[in-house]
């Protein structure tokens, strides 16, 4: 079958079709494949690598961000500790000291108030309130044990106070309180409050438009800052300053150091910031954190929470690159296949081409299309012009001797040899007077019609035409292969022949007389002629003898006989029951000592 890829039976040899294709597909799987797999490589590293830095840059400026909203308490702590250690304002001077609190709550919004608390544990304020109005009052702390207490073991260094609860502001707050000593002596301490509800209103405000959910834990199972604090959160109380971590209304943060379903992350992250997943209700949750020290005598946990999905168009993006490359890369090997099947097209149509050439089924075999390939192309026309001369060379050399020729390639089987042999003469009877009144033309297509038939009627009893001599057709049978039914086949041949002649003669209303002689006997046959011209013929008595048949015909037949069949006393031995030989006689042959018997076959 034309493009098969691969033979009916294997004979150890590669096809060319299923190498090419093969060899340039595994070209482009090489090239392509290698392309695409690095190249998904380093946008695999890459992105890893983006969102690593994008992750830490993200961690680190919300850490950043914290610390800004809550140092300026720091700052006006100190601020107003320095001024009244310097006596350049007295607390007891409400109107002087009243105009410093409330000029240093204005510059700093992500205060809630400043205030200073006396030994005596008065506290005086500057306050902000509803529509950013800030106020000044006093609180005396001196029948709370908690201020007591508080005062009795405040540090000597400036520190943040752990969160607690207000319950006439109904809030939780953080403070960072800075003692204040004149001359050695305590005088009190000032304090800047920042609220848990606005921390975590910025915190909200810090993680808007972007992936996730931030949060500030306070030691490692509170919650001090949450966008769902930033309207106030129930529950919160004198006890219970701040939310616990485990009954927490977010799920996933309060799941955040949940064993169970935890992994590390796949990507890297700078030293002091840590993260892990965690698989809650069917989905994967990324954290990240890092921790912060100085606000308390906890350390504040500042982190980010966020679904896998969340941030996981990048790899979606990537797995898209990845299919679209291999479904090119598919192409491309299916594209190669196609290439080498056309290349390898020419050379198996070729191929097939030459395999007819040897057996010799010239009239099954196309001429080979042209190529794109230019040296395909030549191919083709060389072999199209080879297939050309074959086609005369067939019709002027006897077809079964170039065909054992060709099959066989080998000259010692047309060598000479001495071998049994039916040999065939026929001829037109007076073809010479009929020829006389036509045109050359009409002469030829006579002449050709009549050797058509014969020559068809032969080959259909595999003989061989010998040659054509003027209006004679000499043919034989048993060689070049031996044929043990050799005169049988001739006879055959023969009546064939003088039906073939009536038949003719019916269509061209004209007599032509045609005589045949068939002898069989021992001939030489093989190879005759000069070194540079030879033929494939025989030669001997039973040609002799079979000539001399042909032309005893025209004289034992009555004129006007259509075909006229003698043979020899060797060749009516030879056969069968299927044939009625009459004997006609005992007749001296030219080139023969003796009389041979004649035999006539008529069908």
């Amino acid at each position: 079958m034309p493009g098969r890829l691969f033979p009916a039976r294997w004979n150890g040899r590669l096809s060319i079709t299923v190498t090419l294709a093969t060899a340039i597909s595994l070209l482009v799987l090489v090239s392509v494949g290698g392309v695409l797999g690095v190249g998904m490589w380093l946008a695999n590293k890459n992105t890893l690598a983006l969102m690593s830095a994008n992750a830490n840059q993200s961690l680190a400026n919300m850490v950043d961000r914290i610390e800004r909203h809550l140092l300026p308490a720091e700052d006006q702590a100190r601020f107003i500790a320095e001024r009244i250690e310097s006596g350049e304002f007295d607390p007891q001077d409400r109107a002087t000291f009243g105009r410093l609190l409330t000029g240093g709550l204005a510059g700093v919004p992500q205060i809630e108030s400043i205030s200073f608390l006396d030994p005596g544990l008065m506290t005086f304020f500057a306050a902000r309130y509803g529509g950013g109005r800030i106020e000044l009052g006093d609180v005396d702390h001196s029948d709370d044990p908690r201020y007591r207490e508080y005062l009795a073991s405040m540090p000597e260094e400036p520190h943040w106070v752990p969160p607690y609860w207000i319950e006439r502001h109904g809030g939780t707050y953080f403070s960072r309180v800075h003692p204040v000593r004149r001359d050695g002596v305590f005088v009190g301490a000032a304090a800047a409050t920042a609220s848990i509800r606005e921390l975590s209103s910025y915190v909200r405000k810090v993680g808007k438009g972007g992936p996730g959910t931030r949060f500030v834990l306070y030691g490692r199972d509170r919650v001090l800052a949450h966008p769902l604090m930033a309207e106030g959160y129930p529950g919160l109380s004198l006890e219970n300053p701040l939310p616990g971590l485990a009954a927490f209304r977010d799920p996933a943060l309060a799941a955040i150091w949940r064993e169970q379903g935890r992994s590390d992350l796949v990507i890297s992250l700078v030293q002091g910031t840590n993260g892990h997943t965690v698989r809650i209700g069917g989905d994967d949750h990324v954290f990240m954190y890092r921790r912060l020290d100085g606000f308390g005598p906890e350390p504040l946990t500042v982190g980010v929470w966020f679904y896998v999905e969340d941030v996981s168009a990048e790899f979606r993006r990537m797995t898209v690159a990845f299919i679209v490359g291999i479904g090119a890369l598919v192409l491309s090997i299916a594209a190669a296949v196609i290439l080498g099947r056309r290349i390898a097209r020419p050379i198996v149509r070729f191929s097939e081409a030459a395999a007819k050439v040897r057996e010799f089924n010239i009239e099954e075999i196309g001429e080979l299309p042209g190529s794109a390939f230019r040296e395909l192309d030549r191919q083709a026309k060389s072999f199209n012009a080879m297939l050309s001369a074959l086609r005369w060379f067939e019709l002027y050399v006897p077809r079964k001797i170039v065909e054992r020729l060709v099959k066989r390639g080998d000259m010692d089987d047309t060598m000479s040899s001495e071998r049994d042999i039916t040999v065939m003469f026929t001829d037109i009877a007076g073809f010479s007077s009929v020829a006389e009144h036509l045109s050359a033309p009409k002469v030829a297509a006579l002449v050709n019609r009549h050797f058509e038939i014969v020559a068809g009627c032969i080959e259909a009893e595999d003989g061989t035409v010998d040659k054509f001599i003027g209006d004679s057709v000499m043919a034989f049978w048993g060689a070049p292969d031996a044929q043990p039914d050799a005169a049988e086949r001739a006879c055959r041949a023969a009546l064939a022949i003088a039906d073939g002649i009536r038949k003719e003669n019916v269509r061209r209303r004209a007599r032509g007389e045609a005589p045949l002689g068939i002898h069989t006997g021992s001939a030489t046959v093989g190879n005759a002629g000069a070194p540079g011209r030879i033929n494939y013929t025989i030669i001997g008595d039973a040609v002799n003898v079979g000539q001399r048949l042909e032309q005893l015909g025209k004289t034992l037949f009555p004129e006007g006989t259509e075909a006229a069949i003698l043979v020899s006393g060797e060749t009516a031995a030879g056969l069968g029951s299927g044939f009625t030989p009459k004997p006609a006689g005992r007749h001296r042959v030219k080139g023969r000592a003796g009389e041979i018997d004649v035999f006539s076959l008529n069908g």
